[in-house]
């Protein structure tokens, strides 16, 4: 009679073995962070097909569960709704500006606090890669949050200088 060589297996409450264990076909799956309500569906399917019939669960836990997975998908849900409903508040207050004299932050100096800034009338407003509003000024890009002041027109000495830069004076 041939014996079988018994192989020490790792287990997961050996945590030095964990990276072993995790190497072995069948054990490479992705955990998730949350449950959706799939999940919980079968969860509830799987304790309800094995349940005992003599000794059934309480219902009032099942429906209590139930109730508690509906109100945290609807806030979840509701979470989505006010980002989205923040990004077009964000681009119709970037648009608001669009014509308009701004000033931007564009830093502070580290040695006096003073605020640094740039002005000009903004030419365009847009979605940069990340689908976060901007407004441009010339050929440079800035967050409508960094707007620190709106004229509806240029000053008087920016204008002035302006149109003498434009005719060549």
């Amino acid at each position: 009679m041939s014996s079988v060589a018994a192989i020490p297996l790792p287990t997961a409450s050996d945590p030095s073995k964990a990276a072993a264990l995790a190497s072995m076909p069948g054990f490479d799956r992705v955990t998730k962070k949350t449950l959706g309500q799939e999940d919980f569906l079968k969860l509830l399917s799987t304790q309800l097909a094995n349940q005992d019939p003599l000794a059934p669960s309480n219902d009032l836990n099942s429906i209590s569960q139930m109730a508690s997975f509906s109100s945290a998908q609807q806030m979840s849900d509701l979470v989505t709704s006010l980002k989205q409903f923040i990004v077009s508040q964000d681009f119709a207050s970037a648009q608001s500006m669009l014509g308009k004299f701004v000033t931007v932050k564009t830093g502070t100096d580290k040695a006096t606090g003073e605020i640094q800034s740039i002005s000009g009338t903004v030419s365009n407003v847009g979605y940069d890669k990340n689908g976060v509003s901007i407004i441009s000024i010339g050929d440079q890009t800035y967050s409508p949050a960094d707007v620190i002041g709106v004229q509806a027109n240029a000053p008087a000495a920016t204008a002035t200088t302006t149109a003498a830069a434009a005719s060549g004076a």
